[in-house]
């Protein structure tokens, strides 16, 4: 099989990684990028040339707007892998525009025609794809389901030297759906807990206000650390000795399985995170993860469940370690994809 990646995309997300490493392993499938930064300047007759060659054209996270440039100038099958809602976030997990607003109804058009104008869609779950299917009014058909997986050459447990304190974990952007707030109200019911301590990667979008709430409160069991490069995650997560997942109130928190499950999994850690639709779509509540009720008592009481219980701890966390780097690692997510475009092409 060949396939052509192109549209403007990054190639170093995290989801296009994945699939892109996945499927350069895999002998019976030929890839060839093509990015393209600019639609007003890029080489027309080379693109022409590549998509005659090929068998299906992907365009993977974040290309919604490179989906109609790229109708016109082929009639190569187009597999979109929107990843995201533009309108879901921009309009209801941001907050950032009203709904009924015009530049609402824009957002909505930027999901919905590149929507209908592919000819196979990829959600990263079910609960993801029956969201595009009810909202942007598309056949099930259309659309197939592929989990984002890890790289697990990437993300790989290490042994490291026991804590002094019962160090709980969380990486990610702050954004509206990881539910941040949640997490820090959590550290202050544990704060007269002194042997366990918060640890938060990561900056963006409630960044300050999550500091700001932590001041407010006067927490000394919890730690910023900040922005941390991709390719040192890894080392930082195995200091961890559990580590949380999201907790958000917005729509958008029950359609995804975000990348950091993912990676914690494959770290071979024990994830707390909100119970929601999607994640209960590969993972078992007390089996290889801890579901709770998205509010601060409920995740303190079930940190507290883990610190004191090791065992318990260190099986859930073998199990979501065997999951994720048995049926979900790169190089059988790239199977599953192929499969998918196998079975559409005939």
């Amino acid at each position: 099989m060949k396939i052509l990646v192109t549209g403007n995309y990054d190639p170093e997300y995290n989801r296009t990684q994945i699939l892109l490493k996945g499927l350069k392993n895999n002998s019976n499938v030929e890839v060839t990028e093509f990015p393209i930064t600019s639609f007003k300047n890029f080489d027309k007759t080379e693109f022409k040339k590549l998509a005659q060659q090929t068998d299906i054209i992907y365009l993977p996270p974040f290309t919604h707007e490179s989906v109609n440039k790229i109708k016109k100038l082929t009639d190569k099958p187009i597999v979109f892998d929107p990843l995201v809602s533009k309108y879901l976030t921009k309009v209801f997990d941001y907050q950032q525009i009203s709904k009924y607003s015009p530049r609402a109804y824009k957002n909505y058009l930027k999901d919905k025609i590149p929507l209908h104008k592919c000819d196979l869609i990829i959600a990263d779950t079910e609960a993801h794809k029956n969201y595009f299917a009810k909202k942007f009014k598309i056949d099930t058909n259309k659309i197939k389901v592929l989990p984002i997986g890890a790289d697990i050459t990437q993300f790989k447990p290490t042994n490291h030297t026991a804590n002094t304190t019962f160090n709980v974990g969380f990486y990610g952007g702050f954004i509206p759906l990881q539910g941040t707030t949640h997490i820090i109200e959590a550290a202050q019911i544990l704060q007269t807990e002194t042997d366990i301590e918060f640890n938060l990667i990561g900056t963006g979008f409630e960044w300050k206000k999550a500091k700001t709430l932590a001041k407010k409160l006067n927490l000394s069991n919890i730690n910023f650390l900040g922005w941390v490069a991709y390719n040192e995650l890894s080392s930082k997560i195995n200091d961890f000795d559990i580590c949380l997942g999201i907790f958000g109130d917005t729509p958008k928190t029950d359609l995804v399985i975000p990348n950091k499950i993912y990676h914690y999994a494959a770290l071979k850690k024990c994830i707390i995170t909100k119970e929601t639709p999607a994640i209960k779509e590969l993972f078992t509540n007390q089996d290889n993860i801890i579901l709770t009720d998205n509010n601060p008592k409920a995740i303190a009481e079930q940190i507290l469940i883990l610190k004191n219980n090791r065992d318990f701890t260190n099986k859930i966390a073998a199990a979501s370690h065997k999951l994720i780097t048995e049926k979900y690692n790169e190089n059988k997510i790239a199977q599953q994809f192929i499969n998918l475009l196998n079975d559409y092409l005939n």
